[in-house]
């Protein structure tokens, strides 16, 4: 299965309609089988199940569909009323982790498809009248009533979900374990067979065989996947080919952006070729695009740190994320620029540097931070933090980095301090952290 196929399954799966929906078509199928069941065992459905008449019957079926009709109203308007909080308060780009919850879409779907079954069984309830023999679906209402207190199970649970997962730590711990999950895939241990980081040379050497096939992007918004195999295989060609890819997950293009540069290509048809390897979308995917988590977290401490909320306990709690993720960044192998296909074709791929990952992490965080000093040292110490993996893994260009990036923030909070003490505290924690 192609990148870009597994993407627009995650898309399906993360919506608020497609689970929710399919779950409602179940029980909707369910209400067959049941009443077939029913039928078969004769006018008054399975013996030892529901053992009162048609009124009854319909009475019970009613009363559930139409309580299970109203609590599914509740249920929304809670999920609005949640989504508009999260936006508000800690970031809008996590709202997608919301609607795609499994428990929210579980509710969702059980409600209205309990209330779908219960219709469908209600139609089929037959009062006896002279000439026309009566039915009672029997077990068709035991399952409905069954089905009824499986749903009073499902609007606890899920008003304690709701309580639970709009707490700000429990939405920064779910961002922080999709992204390091993210980390563990895209940057293991060893990366494939790398041909050297620095482009310029065989970009040069390619420039002068002769011009490539430039191909850009069909409309704005982010690049969500790149499938790799896919843009080699469609594009063709063998070991001469050559493919410069110009964007990263994460980035926003244009009509105007160029997406891919190929030399010796044998496609005929290379605009559709890459069109259909590289997926843009209206809002980033952290399948391939660990910036984007990070975006996350950064973004939920930018916003504690407004003045409108100004709780830096969040911002530290997100800055711990933070440091959690770079932690396991730096201590990975990224991978090179320059890359041979197992088919022959090399290629040239632009992937984010550690750096920009620290800069998204860590500089913006702390620039609205220098003048609290408890948050800037939580940001120094997260930088000395990933600074000691960047040294057990033998990095030292990432150690030199973090450090800069250190001082440069502890810079801006002596300056920014409020009081002597906190300056000579941020500058303790400098000393101490490298």
């Amino acid at each position: 299965m192609g990148e870009h196929v597994r993407a627009r399954l995650r898309n399906l799966l993360q919506g608020f309609w497609f689970v929710p929906g399919l779950i409602a078509i179940a029980l909707g199928a369910l209400s067959f089988v049941v009443i077939s069941i029913d039928r078969a065992a004769g006018p008054r459905g399975l013996s030892g199940a529901f053992d009162g008449d048609a009124s009854a019957a319909r009475s019970i079926l009613s009363t559930i569909a139409g309580s299970l009709i109203t609590v599914a109203g509740l249920a929304f308007t809670l999920t609005v009323v949640t989504l508009q909080l999260v936006s508000s308060q800690f970031t809008p780009r996590a709202l997608r982790n919301f609607v795609g919850d499994r428990v929210n879409q579980l509710t969702a779907g059980s409600f209205v498809g309990i209330f779908l079954y219960c219709l469908l069984v209600l139609r089929s309830v037959r009062t006896r009248v002279e000439g026309q023999d009566g039915f009672i679906p029997a077990l068709s209402v035991t399952v409905a009533i069954l089905l009824a207190v499986l749903a009073l199970g499902l609007l606890l649970a899920y008003i304690h979900h709701v309580s639970s997962s709009i707490q700000v730590s429990n939405i920064a711990a779910s961002v922080a374990r999709q992204t390091l999950s993210r980390v563990d895939r895209l940057f293991p241990e060893s990366f494939g067979e790398g041909l050297g980081d620095d482009p310029q040379g065989f970009l040069a050497d390619e420039d002068a065989r002769g011009s490539p096939v430039e191909v850009l992007a069909s409309r704005p918004g982010y690049v969500q996947v790149i499938d790799v195999d896919e843009l080699v295989e469609e594009l063709g060609g063998d070991g001469e080919t050559r493919i410069q890819v110009e964007v990263a997950p994460g980035d926003f293009v244009t009509p105007n952006t160029r997406l891919v540069r190929a030399w010796a290509c044998s496609a005929e048809d290379p605009s559709g070729a890459v069109h259909g390897a590289i997926r843009l979308a209206s809002e980033r995917d952290i399948s391939q695009d660990v910036g984007y988590g990070i975006r996350q977290l950064a973004d939920i401490a930018l916003r504690a740190l407004s003045p409108g909320v100004n709780d830096p306990t969040t911002a530290v709690d997100c800055i711990g994320y933070l440091r959690a993720v770079v932690e396991r960044l730096a201590g990975r192998a990224f991978p090179s620029a320059t890359r041979r296909h197992p088919s022959g074709v090399v290629l040239w791929l632009r992937h984010r540097t550690f750096e920009e990952y620290v800069e998204d992490a860590f500089v913006e965080v702390a620039r609205f931070a220098s003048a609290n000093a408890r948050v800037a040292v939580a940001v120094i110490e997260a930088c000395g933090s990933a600074s000691d993996a960047a040294e057990r893994a033998g990095a030292a260009d990432r150690v030199a980095l973090l450090r800069s990036v250190a001082e440069r923030l502890g810079s801006w909070a002596v300056a920014d301090a409020r009081t002597e003490r906190d300056a000579e505290r941020i500058e303790e924690h400098l000393a101490s952290a490298f």
